[in-house]
């Protein structure tokens, strides 16, 4: 009651402000008395306003303001809003309820409620993608109502559960993958070439354009087809729409005013894309068949088809799938693994020179290095690497995963503790929370230490409490094509390059911040989008002016 009464007084005039004012009527002469009937008006409309729950439904945490203290909180701390709440609560609850105004939303901490939550058919993403359609893509009207329609949900659960899985395994998987692997080969050599190396200002965005530059080419084949290379401007307007998609999703009025920043991305996005769609550049056999296959379906699926002006506005989100999360992935694995300690990285070298190369300058030829990379090879043979790679994902994913409860159902662990969930409650899953919770990897829970996945200890950890993919039918499907295409970047760094920071003029490694996560990205970005954070590469001695070669692993 102590703490209500603060919020409430915190907000009222003083009786001095009231006088000062000339404002103090006979009514408002008592300002205790004021306060209290604040108070016990305010705790009685509490009472009537709390939603009522059954008994098996997680326990409800109220906000400390009245009704919207967990809304106000949502918006201030963004992605960390559930670290916080699960904290002030000293982690005690896996699954709790949120007051919101007069309802609720369930909040699932625990990794093993997750993974039932991501299991169960019944907590559905459908109800949020409808409500985000028409904000985030603005699609023509008849567009809209085939892709909102019973037969839009079935085309889209038709891709999402065959269709994107074959197109990104298999031969398709080893196609955009040996595609991406010929352009930074083609970037390294000329990178080896230069005799002073390069200084760079801003390696953040030199990473994310090497990654963009590399993905665009697996994904959209012909350099004369590819709208990255043909718009310069749609690299930077894929990070544009991604820091506007909260305010685009609200649906506020007038969205070129409110959503300025996301709205003209997403303007340059379509624009670039329509070429690419209207001439079915992508039906040619360089085109990857993920980008293929979705427009063909979206173009022709017989109880859906979507009006052709229509798919570059939806398809603005493959480019953003692919690239959104993987270049911010891509700048924390490689700044993580080379400012580690020397003993580290001679490891990792070790490891990375018997495993994945060929033929090199160290083993007497100076005119090309060859290298074989795949996800496989990778998951297999190269222990440490994996660790790097799946640490960086542990400590820079903030995900939050929203489902509703389509019927009445039940999520439960593997003690058989369980929670009834509510018909038309909507659901959200902290991968963050998970991520860096003490009670899952210790107190150094914050810090980067790929050893920890070394521990055959650890696996049963690793296994429960790493989500940075989701999991269910929305396991991401692009995990192996990342996988490989971040992996040979940090090789190719460790093995060919001296690497230094250049971080405002001094010579240390001093990583830089991280930006506030979004609610709605997955990927921690560095704070002012890595300005400041400079770096020098040269060639390594001996390794200057080398081809590289960069093979696929089948």
């Amino acid at each position: 009651m102590a703490s209500i009464a603060s919020n409430i007084t915190s907000f009222l005039p003083t009786r001095e402000d009231i006088l000062r004012d000339g404002i103090l009527t006979s009514a408002s002469k008592n300002i205790p008395l004021t306060v209290a009937v604040a108070i016990i008006f305010t705790l009685l409309l509490n009472t009537l306003l709390t939603p009522r729950l059954d008994p098996r439904e997680p326990p409800l945490l109220k906000p400390s303001i009245p009704f919207i203290g967990h809304i106000i909180d949502m918006f201030r701390y963004q992605a960390k809003f559930h670290i916080i709440v699960s904290r002030k609560s000293n982690d005690k609850y896996p699954v709790a309820s949120l007051q919101m105004l007069n309802g609720k939303m369930y909040a699932i901490w625990d990794p093993e409620f997750i993974a039932s939550g991501f299991k169960n058919k019944i907590l559905s993403v459908d109800p949020i993608i409808d409500g985000y359609i028409d904000n985030l893509m603005a699609p023509s009207r008849e567009g809209l109502k085939v892709l909102i329609s019973p037969e839009g949900h079935d085309m889209t659960h038709e891709m999402i559960k065959h269709l994107i899985p074959t197109a990104l395994r298999g031969v398709n998987l080893e196609k955009m993958t040996r595609t991406a692997l010929g352009q930074l080969a083609l970037t390294f050599t000329e990178l080896a070439a230069s005799p002073t190396g390069e200084q760079i200002p801003n390696f953040y965005l030199w990473a994310r354009h090497l990654l963009c530059f590399a993905t665009s080419t697996a994904l959209y084949g012909k350099p004369e087809h590819d709208p990255f290379r043909l718009n310069p401007n749609m690299e930077q307007a894929i990070f544009d729409f991604e820091a506007s998609l909260l305010q685009l999703s609200l649906g506020l009025p007038f969205p070129s005013i409110t959503a300025a920043k996301g709205f003209k991305a997403r303007q340059i996005l379509v624009k670039g894309l329509e070429p690419y769609y209207g001439k079915k550049f992508y039906e040619f056999p360089e085109a990857s068949e993920f980008v293929r296959a979705r427009a063909q379906k979206l173009q022709s699926d017989p109880g859906c088809k979507l009006p052709v002006s229509d798919i570059p506005k939806v398809e603005i989100m493959v480019p953003f799938a692919a690239m959104g999360n993987s270049a911010p992935t891509l700048f924390w694995l490689l700044v993580f693994v080379l400012a580690s300690p020397q003993e580290r990285r001679d490891r990792l070298r070790k490891e990375i020179q018997n495993v994945m190369v060929l033929d090199s300058p160290d083993s007497g030829n100076s005119s090309e290095v060859r290298m074989k990379v795949s996800h496989l090879l990778i998951e297999n043979e190269c222990p440490l690497l994996k660790a790097c790679f799946r640490e960086t994902l542990r400590v820079s994913v903030h995900q939050i995963t929203s489902r509703v409860v389509t019927e009445d159902t039940v999520i439960q662990n593997s003690s058989g503790q369980e929670y009834l969930l509510k018909k038309g409650t909507q659901v959200q899953m902290s991968a963050g929370n998970v991520h860096k919770s003490p009670g899952w990897w210790g107190e150094d829970a914050d810090e980067f230490k790929p050893e920890r996945w070394l521990d055959p200890q650890n696996i049963k950890t690793a296994k429960t409490a790493w989500v940075p993919f989701g999991g269910g039918i929305h396991l991401c499907p692009g995990r192996n094509f990342a996988m490989a295409e971040l992996a040979a970047i940090v090789a190719i760094f460790v093995l060919g390059f001296e690497v230094e920071p250049n971080a405002k003029g001094k010579k240390e490694w001093k990583l830089p911040e991280y930006r506030l996560g979004s609610l709605v990205d997955a990927v921690s970005k560095p704070a002012e989008e890595g300005r400041g954070f400079g770096v020098n590469v040269k060639a390594r001695k001996g390794w200057e002016n080398v081809k590289w070669n960069i093979e696929y692993a089948s």
